[in-house]
This record gives structure tokens, sequence and C-alpha cells, in this order.
């Protein structure tokens, strides 16, 4: 492969020893912004072999927020036939426990780690009520109970160095083997028609998981609206307050459910109710971590998977198969799903283990050392870049997507990635640039953070792998991706 050096000259880094290029001075001029000072930037860009051409602090290492979901990704399609076995990939059940004393019987609903259920509406596939529907077909009249199970996984929602703040919304909210609608609650919020009217607080329909304490003032139409929603972990309540513009447009807010199979539970006795079978009360059942879900320890005791997870009869009453990894892992990328990534590691967990976050990490670190990245290259407690606590070198971010050029399944993991100006977290960006349509990269955001990683089409048609990451912003900014953006187009142009 022939390698289009442009202004570079024979300088192959930005950092060589004397050299002071042009493009480096072009690449540091986009970056500069006198608002962001002490930002701290990290850049390595490479041939599509991995061989380095210009590189900016490659080696430290940064906070690379949605960027860790690029590894996640990867690692899933590296074992995508083993995570796609029925014995980790079991579909949704529902399971009989029968009564003493000839009592009506309780139902389990069991999870099976799939991302993709869903009691939706508009449902098509993947719907929870078609498992309502197979025990309505049965002739069951009447049930003690559901359960919603969610022993494949232990129970551990959220992972090490979330941010509270982050927990009450769509993207921080709690990690189940038994998982609905993303484990969001939907909350409407419509102003009043006049001023000193009262707003309009409600739940969508079935998902009044939390009261409501409506402090929200209708204010007259030409002001700006300040409005603010507020749960966190563990509240009874969501506060929603401030002030809305008389007659202006319904918000919709997804709020985070802290115990997704309680939760799941509680919406299949709805639509069992519906199929006119009475059901009684509605819980969940959990499996709490113990010592051996932590990081494989030679001297740690025995696993036995059965007997941490077939706590129920060998026969389902009914099944609903699971969905395809691959619809969840492009969502994961396209869209930034941190839920379906967090479920993926703990789907990764149960390759040689009990289904925890701390084995599905076992499982990520071993995929990165096989793709040459060392100890000092990174350093992941999750998968979908929640945790404050994660790093990444520019060079190694790069040295895993040149891993990953060669591999079998790099064109599938590629055509998930958002496109600039066309799709996913990239549709507004790159737009009317020379890089629209023509970067394919994971975008990743956090407080303090910004971070982009994928290949990009220079302008000679070269196609080139890059990692380019930004920590340290000022709070009085909001976002590094102006500057990110121009850094890249000048690249593109160079070569």
């Amino acid at each position: 492969m022939r390698h289009h050096i442009g202004l570079v000259g024979v300088c192959l880094t930005l950092l060589a020893a004397g050299c002071q290029s042009a493009l480096q001075s072009d690449v540091e001029a986009a970056l500069a912004n006198p608002e962001q000072t002490g930002i701290r930037w990290g850049l390595v860009v490479a041939d599509m072999d991995g061989n380095e051409l210009l590189a900016l602090q490659p080696d430290q290492r940064f906070t690379p927020a949605s960027n860790t979901k690029v590894i996640t990704t990867m690692a899933s399609y590296h074992h995508l036939d083993d995570l796609q076995r029925d014995a980790i990939n079991p579909g949704t059940r529902v399971f009989v426990e029968q009564s003493a004393g000839g009592s009506p019987p309780t139902l389990v609903l069991k999870g099976g780690g799939d991302a993709m259920l869903s009691d939706a509406a508009d449902c098509e596939t993947y719907c929870l009520a078609e498992l309502a529907d197979a025990v309505a077909a049965t002739g069951l009249s009447e049930i003690a109970g559901i359960v919603g199970d969610d022993t494949l996984f232990p129970f551990e929602r959220w992972g090490p160095g979330w941010s509270v703040e982050d927990l009450q919304f769509y993207y921080g909210t709690a990690v189940s083997a038994l998982s609905l609608n993303d484990n969001l609650a939907w909350i409407t919020v419509q102003a009043g028609a006049a001023p000193g009217d009262p707003a309009r607080v409600a739940w969508q329909a079935g998902d009044a998981v939390y009261g409501i304490s409506n402090e929200v003032r209708t204010i007259a139409a030409d002001t700006d609206r300040a409005l603010r929603v507020e749960r966190y972990p563990g509240a009874a309540t969501v506060r929603v307050y401030g002030t809305l513009p008389a007659g202006s447009t319904e918000l919709n807010f997804g709020l985070a459910i802290d115990d997704p199979a309680a939760f799941a539970a509680q919406r299949f006795k709805h639509l069992l109710e519906a199929r006119g079978i009475q059901v009684g009360s509605a819980s969940a059942r959990h499996r709490p971590l113990r010592l051996i879900d932590e990081a494989p320890d030679p001297d740690a005791e025995a696993f036995t998977r059965g007997s941490l997870i077939n706590r129920t009869p060998e026969q389902p009453l009914a099944v609903l198969p699971a969905s395809s990894l691959t619809e969840s892992l492009a969502r994961i990328s396209k869209d930034s799903e941190n839920l379906h990534a967090e479920i993926a590691v703990r789907r990764m967990g149960l390759l040689d283990g009990s289904g925890s976050r701390d084995h599905g990490v076992a499982v990520l670190d071993t995929f990165l050392q096989e793709a040459g990245l060392s100890e000092y290259d990174y350093a992941v407690h999750g998968g979908s870049g929640m945790s404050i606590y994660n790093r990444i070198s520019p060079r190694g971010m790069v040295r895993l997507l040149a891993f990953a050029a060669q591999q079998p399944w790099f064109d599938a993991w590629r055509a998930d990635q958002p496109i600039g100006g066309v799709d996913g977290s990239l549709e507004r960006r790159f737009v009317g640039t020379p890089l629209e349509g023509r970067i394919f990269a994971k975008t990743g955001t956090l407080n303090g953070a910004n971070a982009l990683s994928g290949i990009l089409a220079a302008a000679s048609g070269q196609e080139l792998l890059f990692s380019i990451l930004a920590n340290d912003r000022p709070a009085t900014t909001r976002s590094a991706i102006a500057e990110m953006d121009a850094a890249l187009i000048v690249i593109a142009e160079s070569y």
C-alpha cells in the first residue's frame, strides 16, 4: 500500500524532534481555542495497516467516554458465535411455580439478557405481548403473582465510576438481565394555554412507577423555558419544576428505572390482565453479587453456572426467542446506547463466568491484549463509557482499529458506525464538509471529555485510521467538537 504523506514530508509524527511541519501548524491552529485553555488533546492517525502518520500525545491516557463502545462492540463481534449460543442467549421465558394447597400458581418472567425486549404499542418484534398471548392460550384464568427474574446476571445496576446525576435519565438507567423498553419510563410535560394556567405533568400509559411533584408554572408565550426534571436513585417521586411558555410544544422525558425486573413484571401483569387473566402481585427476583462474581481468581470458590442461574423448572410455559445480538450492536454504535453496551459486557461475562460485569470486563481485557495493547494503554471498567475511571491512549485505540481491520468481522463492525453528515450520532456533524459521508466513527461525550475514533477517507481516496480525544475541557465550555472536527478536516484534505 502506498502512503500519501502530503504536507508532512519525511516527518512521520507531529512530535518528532525538530520537525515543525505545515500540517502540524494547521492541526494545532484548528485545535486552538482561547476559551478552552487547559484542554488536553491526544491524536493518532495511521494507514489501514497501522503505520502511524501523525501523533500528538499518543501515549497519554484519556477518558474515552463512549469510545469505550468501540472496545465493547469489537469484542462482541470477535465472540459473536459463542455469544449467540442458546445457553448464553436463551430468550425471555415464562415458567410456572406451583403453589401449595391448590392455590393459583405464580408465573416467573425470566430475563435472558435481551436488550431489545419491548411492550410498546407499536412493537413489531421481540414483543412481550407474544408471551402474554402464549400464557392466555394455555387457559390460565388466575395467577397468584408475577415474578420478574433477572438472575441470569448478578444484580449490579450501575457500574463503578458512574456519576450520580447521570443515573436519573435514559443514558444512566439500571442494567438487568430482564430489561424492557430500554428500562425507561416516560413523562410528559405540557404548558397551560395562558400565563398562570397550571402545567400538566403525567406519565405515559403504563409508566407510572413513581409519584410526581408538579412545580411547573406557565408564563408568557414570548419567554424562554426553564424546566428541570429531578429524580435521584431510590427516590419515590419525580420532581418537575421551572417555567414553560404558554402554548409551547409538549415535552417528553425518558427517566431511568431503578429496578428493571420489577418494572417488567408490572408491565407483564397489565398485559395478562388485558387478556382477561386475574393476576395478584408483581415483584422481582434478583441474584446478589458474591465473591464468585469478581474477576477470575484461581483461589476463588468454584463456579457452577447451574447453581446460580437455574432457579426455575427446565420446561418453560412460553418462550420468546432472543433478538439477534447484531441488532443490539448496531444500536450501541449508531445511537451510543449505554444500556445495550452494558448488557453486552455481561453477556460476555457468561462465556466463562457468572454474567457479572467483572467477568465481562475480563473478556474485554483479554481481547485488548490479543489486539496488541499493553496494560498501560487502557483501563476498562464497563462497556458503555459511563465510568469516569475508563482510560485509553490514542495510540492504543488506533492499534485496536488496525487489529480489527484484519479481522473477518471488520466490515460488519464498520457498517454499524455513525457516518458523518448521514446518520447516528454523527448525523449533524461534517455536513457540507469534505468528510460528509466519508467518515465512519464512534463518538464520545462525558463531562469534560469528547472523543471520536474510526476511519476517514482522505482527499486522495486513501482511508486512514484515527483517534482524537479531548480531556480536561473547562467547565465554561460545553464541547470541543467544533475544534475536533476542524482538525480532522485539515488532516483529510492533506492526504
